[in-house]
Parts: C-alpha cells; structure tokens; sequence
C-alpha cells in the first residue's frame, strides 16, 4: 500500500489543490489527504502546535507537508525531517517543528537541485508546490530514499521557537509554569504542566477548587479561583476552569480557560502575537 501524503498550509480553502496535483502527478496511486488549509497567515506557532496533534494518530511511512513559510525564498533552510515511527515532515526550517524534535531520528535539507519540480527553477515564492510537495511525492512514491533528499544536519541545528521561558515547578498543593500555545477560538490556554504530575506531585484531583494569578512580571493579568476537572462539563458555568489537553499519557498538559474566554476578556493582545506570553508566569495553589 502506497503512503498518504498529508497537507497543512495557511493557504485557505482550496489551498491544496496544486499541491495534491504535483503529489498525484508524480504517482497517481499515492493518497493525498488535505488536513487543515486554514492556519492563521505566518502563525508558526499553530502550525507546530497542530502538526504535533496529528502526526502520532497516522501510520508509520505517511508524509506530512507543512507550508507555514513567511521566508519563502529567503536563505532559511528547506528539509525533510524522519521521525522515530517511520513518519516524515517535509517543511521549511523555520520553527514549524518546536513541538516534534523529541521525535525526530534524523533531519536532512531538500537539495533544490535534484528535488524540485521541473520549470520551476525561476519561481521563488512557491516552494509549497515545487520544492516540498514535489519532494513529498517522490519520497512517497519510492522514486528517491530519505538519502536521496539531500545532506543530513544535526538535530540540534533545527530552528526551535520559544514558547515560554518558564519552566513548571511543582511542590505540595501548588503548581507554576509556562503558557506555551493557546486554543484561540475559545480562549484557553495551554499550560506546560503535564496533567499527571499535577495530580501526583502537587496532589490535586478531578473536583478540586483552586487559586490561580497569571503574572507577566509584575504585572498581574487575571487572578482568581476555579475548578480542576475531567472534562468542561465538570465545572460550574461561571466557574474558571483546568483540564487535561487533547494529548494522552505523558504528553497531557493543562488546559485552563475563564468562562468569559480567557483570551478575549483578559489577554486580547495575544489574538495578534502568541510570542508576547513567553514570560507568562501561571500558578496555581489551594484556596
């Protein structure tokens, strides 16, 4: 069976068409799968948040593209990077996988030379559909091996955004860390306090009432009280709220949400640039 090709892009609906074209031209038996066309414009940030969401539910060998790439053209690296299950991520260097690099075995840039897609040589703004989706297909398609797509760098050179600069702490009926992505529709935000250890480490179960202040610096954005529970439905409808993410196992962090939308009614600026919260500090403790 041939591996599916999946496709992330901000290029809006429709987006995807050329791209799934140039992946079909190629082979016409391969599976294109368009995930999600809808990244907010040059947000890096979402799309490595969504692209971690996604990549460990798909079968080893599947390629992912994702096209975030504000610097398009620019002197910024294009690569393929192969991950620990057999998956692989063809994407400008630019950030897009902060959130993948504990999964990546080995990481190698697109030689435009050999991998791009031919007549295309005096395009410099669209390497989504003639550098990464040509180099996506013909790595799907067998017709080049991961050696084939050019030479290796370390995994450490790979370009990490900063997410928060907090590290979590936790102690007996407290827990402090970082914002490091947010769920912008509905205002919550995601906490790098992994939700077992919060249970754990600072003792809290599903039920109980906590106090929380998000401070930047000394600057105090929200301060009150709430409920830790399973689900949303757990918490009283004019109650703050934490619960585990969307990841399982280990990989759960904290999710924590007011019920007027934390985004909206206590940190509007962040709706134009996630990267003002890197110094976010949040803590949680007993009432």
């Amino acid at each position: 069976m041939r591996p599916t090709v999946v496709f992330m892009t901000d290029f809006g609906s429709g987006g995807g068409a050329v791209l799934a074209g140039v992946v079909r031209s190629i082979d016409p038996e391969l599976g294109v799968y368009d995930f999600d066309h809808n990244i907010e414009p040059y947000n890096i940030r979402q799309a490595a948040y969504q692209l971690s969401t996604v990549v460990p539910y798909w079968p080893a060998g599947t390629v992912f593209v994702s096209v975030v790439d504000p610097g398009v053209g620019t002197s910024r690296k294009s690569c393929v990077a192969r991950l620990a299950h057999g998956s692989y991520v063809v994407t400008p260097d630019n950030g897009t996988l902060t959130m993948m690099l504990g999964e990546i075995d080995e990481v190698r840039e697109i030689d435009e030379d050999a991998n791009r897609l031919p007549g295309s040589e005096d395009v410099h703004i669209f390497h989504g559909r003639d550098v990464y989706s040509y180099t996506a297909g013909r790595l799907a398609a067998g017709m080049i091996d991961f050696e084939g797509v050019g030479p290796a760098y370390p995994v450490e050179k790979v370009v990490r955004l900063a997410l928060t600069n907090i590290v979590p702490h936790l102690g007996t009926g407290w827990a402090e860390g970082g914002i490091y992505n947010f769920d912008v529709p509905y205002g919550s935000a995601r906490i790098n306090i992994r939700n077992r250890e919060f249970q754990q480490v600072a003792g809290f179960a599903y039920g109980d009432l906590f106090h929380v202040a998000v401070m930047d610096g000394d600057r105090l954005i929200y301060e009150g009280e709430g409920r830790y529970g399973r689900t949303f439905g757990d918490v009283e409808d004019r109650e703050a709220f934490l619960v585990g993410d969307i990841q399982p196992g280990e990989r759960q962090m904290l999710r924590f949400n007011t019920c007027d939308n934390f985004i909206k009614a206590h940190a509007p600026e962040i709706e134009r640039d996630q990267s003002l919260t890197v110094d976010w500090r949040v803590r949680f403790e007993r009432p």
